[in-house]
């Protein structure tokens, strides 16, 4: 999973995002011609979120869809390429794997890779799946992905079986599509051949092969992909499999690629270069697609999409980019001086009523958005909606929010601060660890830079102040603000955090890694043995009632609060530019773009 600015857990992937939404529109630019060698193309990145760690294992306060999907997958392929287009699924085209098979009752999971070459010439062989393998197992507690039980937990033994085949015996039989689409696509094969050193002027070994070995790799690797002054001109960096070299880089974020000249796959890169664009907020990236020219993909904010023709008049083509995410409000329940109060499920719920989501996406989103009831997102249809998440356990009214307060203890102050007048626990008190005069008063960390996602949290302080629940905004870059809501061990001074949303992996979007316990993306420290047994349980039975338990479970529960969902990104692109798709798991492909004469 990633998170967007939009996060990944092994299979779920944040990041802080631009706008991004309304009806799904072609995926391609209508093409006059075939596509022409050459040409560069530019890309906005997000505001505040630029790529900022280039080795494909990312520590949880660098996972982000800037990093992974934007970054670091242009150069390193996963096994498991998910996403085509606005399809849900796999691309097996981007994919590194040639087939996946499973035997002896699903326990035993045999691959086979393509015939990939490194672009120093070397193989792409199993040696450096294992190597990616050992490094996780080794360093599992500093991967964001980890979720423990899961990869590399439920791999009992890594086999090689020949130079493009490998196989994997598991310590259970696991859905096939599960651990085909959410843990075979977290792994990534690394070129072992130049990898597997403990120091930049040391040879390289088999060190992975021992655990101490393996922290020793770990711990240089990781140090050298976040040294900024040398990701473009690090020799380590310069090995890739992917269709992509990083040619320049500065601390800003400006990244400039050009194409791996021995890219093994048939999606070879039209363009002679690619560069990924910083920015500071939204309005500065839509005053310089205003402009013309400097950007070929960008995003229209949400609060400009009247400006849509505008836009078009200077040569653009608005194609909406649905993103299959959730967004949300991450409640921490370890903070030592608000967790007790968070950990009230009547107060979350009280939060959750007072989030005006239709409002909000009619007068903010201005239409591109929808409604977000529970975990697994609305968009892309799915079966895997539940009927019930379909509609809201706990829809907006100040009044009912005002009403569960009360019936708590708490003497409701519209417009002023609620105060608990019974604290402690039992009937019509405000729960255990919850002191009399406590004041009902939040700090809320958001990201700044989309002011679509500034206005929603200010609209939510609003209604919430109506009911007597005070919001204390806190902004800062996503960047930041996702570093500070990081999971902690015991307790972190923030309150609430917002960055942004959530992808999902295109398997099942589980809440794996989201609300078990150690989960690398639990930021919040969601800890219920419930929760756990409902979430195992879809790991294992496919069937949709297993399913439907675990969501209605973890919509009603809200270890998170549901907000309005941007249905994505109001995607601007040059209409000279040809062959941008908008990959549903956000997925970045310039590969695919050209210009034609």
């Amino acid at each position: 999973m990633t998170l967007l600015p939009a996060v990944a857990a092994a299979g779920v992937l944040l990041a802080a995002c631009g706008a991004k939404g309304g009806p799904p529109q072609s995926s391609t630019n209508a093409s006059n011609g075939p596509p022409t060698r050459g040409g560069s193309a530019t890309f906005a990145e997000v505001p505040g979120d630029q790529p900022d760690y280039i080795f494909p294992i990312d520590p949880a306060v660098d996972q982000t869809v800037a990093n992974s999907s934007d970054f670091q997958a242009l150069m390193w392929r996963p096994l498991i390429w998910e996403g085509n287009g606005q399809s849900t699924g796999i691309d097996h085209t981007k994919s590194l794997v040639s087939s996946v098979k499973y035997s002896d009752g699903s326990k035993r999971v045999t691959v086979t890779l393509k015939p990939f070459k490194w672009s120093d010439g070397t193989p792409v062989t199993s040696r450096d799946v294992e190597f990616d393998f050992n490094l996780l197992k080794a360093n599992k507690k500093s991967w964001a992905m980890y979720t423990p039980g899961d990869m590399p937990d439920n791999v009992t033994a890594f086999k090689i079986v020949s130079t493009h085949t490998f196989q994997l015996t598991l310590d259970a039989a696991y859905s096939h599509l599960w651990f085909t689409n959410n843990q075979l696509s977290a792994l990534i094969p690394l070129p072992q051949h130049a990898w597997d050193k403990t120091s930049a002027s040391g040879k390289v070994g088999n060190y992975d092969t021992s655990t101490a070995g393996a922290r020793k790799v770990f711990s240089f690797l990781s140090h050298q992909g976040g040294h900024l002054p040398t990701l473009a001109s690090n020799p380590l960096w310069k090995v890739v499999d992917g269709p992509w070299t990083l040619s320049a880089y500065t601390t800003g974020g400006r990244a400039t690629f050009v194409p791996n000249k021995h890219y093994s796959g048939s999606d070879k890169p039209h363009l002679s270069q690619f560069v990924e664009l910083p920015f500071t907020t939204d309005t500065a990236e839509f005053n310089v697609l205003r402009a013309g020219g400097q950007i070929d993909v960008g995003y229209l904010p949400t609060q400009d999409s009247k400006e849509s023709r505008v836009l078009e008049s200077v040569g653009y083509t608005l194609k909406p980019w649905i993103i299959s995410s959730i967004w949300y409000m991450i409640p921490n329940l370890t903070n030592p001086k608000v967790g007790k109060v968070l950990s009230q499920l009547y107060i979350r719920q009280a939060i959750e009523h007072v989030v005006p989501q239709k409002s909000i996406i009619a007068n903010i989103l201005q239409g591109y958005g929808y409604p977000e009831y529970g975990p697994v997102p609305l968009k892309p249809t799915s079966n895997l909606v539940s009927p019930q998440e379909r509609k809201p356990f706990y829809p907006f009214s100040i009044s009912d929010a005002e009403s569960l307060l009360r019936s708590h203890g708490w003497k409701v102050n519209p417009n002023g601060t609620d105060v608990c007048a019974k604290g402690g626990a039992g009937s019509g008190h405000c729960g255990a660890g919850v002191p009399s005069g406590f004041k009902l008063a939040l700090n809320l960390l958001y990201s700044t830079g989309n002011q679509g996602l500034t206005l929603e949290t200010e609209d939510v302080k609003s209604e919430a102040a109506k009911a007597g629940i005070t919001l204390n905004l806190q902004g800062g870059p996503v960047n930041s603000v996702f570093a500070q809501t990081a999971p902690c061990p015991t307790s972190c001074n923030w309150q609430l955090g917002e960055y942004g949303s959530l992808t999902y992996p295109s398997g099942l979007p589980t809440g794996s890694g989201l609300w078990t316990k150690g989960g690398g993306l639990n930021a919040g420290s969601w800890n219920d043995p419930t929760t756990q047994r409902l979430i195992n349980a879809t790991l294992h039975d496919s069937s949709l009632q297993t399913f439907y338990r675990y969501e209605n479970y973890i919509a009603k529960q809200l270890p998170w609060i549901w907000l309005a969902n941007v249905d994505g990104s109001l995607a601007e692109v040059n209409s000279k530019l040809h062959g941008f798709s908008e990959n549903v798991y956000y997925a970045l492909t310039p590969e695919d773009w050209y210009y034609t004469k």
